[in-house]
């Protein structure tokens, strides 16, 4: 399993604010493929895409409310 951590210039948060913040990769090399964006503000954008193809989108605010919490199908 791979792992990266790296930080990321300002940019639009889910809450609508402009932060910076972190970014968390990895990857198992069999498909499996997590990234979470977490800005600053607390608000965070998780993405799983799974070994079948399949994704899963989760966008968070950093009150806590769930604003995105989406499953796609992979072909």
């Amino acid at each position: 399993m791979t792992s990266t951590v790296s930080r990321f210039e300002a940019r639009l948060a889910p809450c609508g604010a402009t932060r910076d913040g972190e970014s968390f990769v990895s990857e198992d090399q069999q498909g499996l493929v997590t990234e979470e964006l977490l800005f600053a503000c607390g608000c965070r954008i998780a993405k799983e895409e799974f070994h079948d193809g399949s994704v899963h989108r989760m966008v968070v605010s950093h009150q806590g409310k769930v604003l995105t919490d989406e499953e796609l199908r992979g072909e």
